[in-house]
């Protein structure tokens, strides 16, 4: 079984100052940290994790404590904790439902200090698949969370590159076959919503840009194109080999 991961580096440290009692509680969660003077550096061994339990007095300690602040984080643990079971000893957070990015976010723009927060994440597997080698990089802000992969650097090379998505000799060079464009995802939503009236109570302008953000790098983060790349490299070969036929077919 081919395992993935992303081991990950979170800079600057974030002061200790700047977090609210439950966003350092959620953090501690999805990263691994070390004290660093006045903060915390968070970084990841292996992956962040978005998937966590905890006890919910715990939780709720966290979120009183952190009361009279906003914050993502509390919005998401308030909606997270209203339907929960009165006899319930721990609580089950699905942060990709809202993204850690975003209470990186939510830090900085409180924050006097730090203007920014940049994330570094490598993509290794424990076989040489071709899709299991990469990495990806964001800048979060006040105002945007803006980030790159490195097949994003390759495609913006490749755009770049004088005679098109060749750019090294011929069977030597890459091409995309998929990119997730935001604005697509918008388009699609008020299709999705009205097929389907079970689906969501929600209107459609009710989602924002940042709720397609985190769907998007949700969808990325949990995709597995290899059996869709095996095909069309498959299917490749197969045209390769019919373009040389033809090719010869000509020449003789």
């Amino acid at each position: 079984m081919t395992e993935y991961f992303s081991p990950t580096v979170v800079q600057p440290t974030i002061p200790n100052a700047d977090m609210t009692p439950l966003e350092r509680l959620l953090l501690t969660q999805v990263f691994d940290s070390e004290p660093d003077g006045e903060g915390l550096y968070f970084f990841a061994a292996t992956s962040p994790c978005d998937q966590i339990e905890l006890p919910i007095e715990s939780v709720r300690m966290a979120l009183a404590a952190s009361d009279g602040i906003d914050s993502e984080a509390a919005t998401f643990v308030r909606e997270q904790l209203k339907d929960l079971d009165d006899n319930a000893a721990h609580v089950q957070l699905d942060l990709s439902l809202t993204s850690w990015e975003f209470i990186l976010q939510g830090i900085v723009r409180r924050s006097s200090t730090l203007d920014h927060v940049t994330v570094v994440s490598a993509f290794t597997c424990t076989k040489m698949r071709p899709d299991g080698f990469g990495g990806m990089a964001a800048l979060i802000t006040a105002d945007a969370i803006k980030g790159k992969s490195t097949d994003d650097i390759l495609c913006d090379l490749l755009d770049e590159a004088e005679h098109g998505p060749i750019m090294t000799a011929p069977g030597f060079g890459e091409h995309v076959l998929l990119r997730l464009s935001e604005q697509s995802v918008r388009a699609a939503i008020p299709g999705i919503i009205e097929s389907d009236d079970t689906l969501t109570a929600i209107a459609t302008d009710a989602i924002t840009g940042a709720d397609i953000r985190a769907g998007c790098l949700v969808t990325v983060e949990r995709t597995n194109l290899t059996e869709e790349q095996d095909s069309a490299v498959f299917k490749a070969a197969l045209a390769a080999i019919r373009e040389a036929e033809q090719r010869l077919a000509t020449a003789s």
